[in-house]
C-alpha cells in the first residue's frame, strides 16, 4: 500500500486532498468553537471553586 501511494500522480493527489480540505474546513469552523464553548464555561467554574 506505501508503495501504491507513493506512485500516484500528482493529479490523483490534488483530487484527493482539495474536497478533504473543503470537506474540513466548514465542519473545523463550526465543530471547534462549539466543543470549545461547551467546555470552556465549565472548566473555569472548576479553576474557581478551587481558588
Amino acid at each position: 500500500m506505501k508503495a501504491y501511494f507513493a506512485n500516484l500522480p500528482m493529479r490523483v493527489w490534488l483530487l484527493m486532498v482539495v474536497p478533504t480540505v473543503v470537506i474540513a474546513y466548514p465542519v473545523s469552523r463550526i465543530v471547534i468553537p462549539a466543543v470549545v464553548h461547551a467546555v470552556v464555561p465549565e472548566v473555569v467554574r472548576n479553576v474557581l471553586s478551587f481558588l
